[in-house]
C-alpha cells in the first residue's frame, strides 16, 4: 500500500479568483430548469427545486407525503412563479388515481432532481439502516 499522495488532473478552463468564483456561484441564484406537463388533462409546470427544498422533502419518513409534498412544492402555473397546489391539497392528491399521468409526473420530479426515486425505494428496503 503506497502512501503517496495521487496527482490529480483539472481540466484547462479560465482560472478565476475566488472572490470571482464566489461573485459567479453566490451573486444571484441559478435558473431552475423546467418542465411542461399534463396531468390528468390540465397543463403544470415543474421546475427544478432548490438543495433547500430537497433536504426538506429528504427528512419526511413517509413517503406518501414525501410524494404528495414534492407535487405540492414543485407545480407552478405554467409561465408564473405561482404554486398550483396548497399544503392544504396533499389529501386530495393522495387520492389522485396512479397511472400513466402519476408516472409521468415521477419520471418529470426524477429527471428535473435527478433522484431515482424507485431506485432509493428499493435502497432503503434492502439496507433500511443506511443513511
Amino acid at each position: 500500500m503506497s502512501t503517496k499522495a495521487e496527482e490529480v488532473s483539472v481540466p484547462a478552463v479560465a482560472t478565476l479568483t475566488r472572490d470571482e468564483i464566489r461573485a459567479a456561484l453566490l451573486g444571484k441564484t441559478p435558473d431552475a430548469k423546467s418542465v411542461l406537463i399534463t396531468v390528468f388533462g390540465v397543463a403544470l409546470e415543474l421546475k427544478q427545486p432548490s438543495l433547500g427544498s430537497i433536504m426538506d422533502t429528504r427528512e419526511n419518513d413517509d413517503a406518501k407525503a414525501r410524494a404528495a409534498d414534492m407535487i405540492v412544492k414543485y407545480a407552478y402555473v405554467p409561465g408564473t412563479n405561482d404554486l398550483v397546489f396548497e399544503d392544504t391539497d396533499r389529501e386530495m392528491i393522495l387520492r389522485w388515481p396512479f397511472g400513466e399521468d402519476l408516472l409521468a409526473l415521477q419520471q418529470a420530479i426524477t429527471d428535473l432532481t435527478g433522484l431515482d426515486i424507485d431506485s432509493a425505494m428499493e435502497d432503503l428496503r434492502e439496507n433500511p439502516l443506511a443513511e
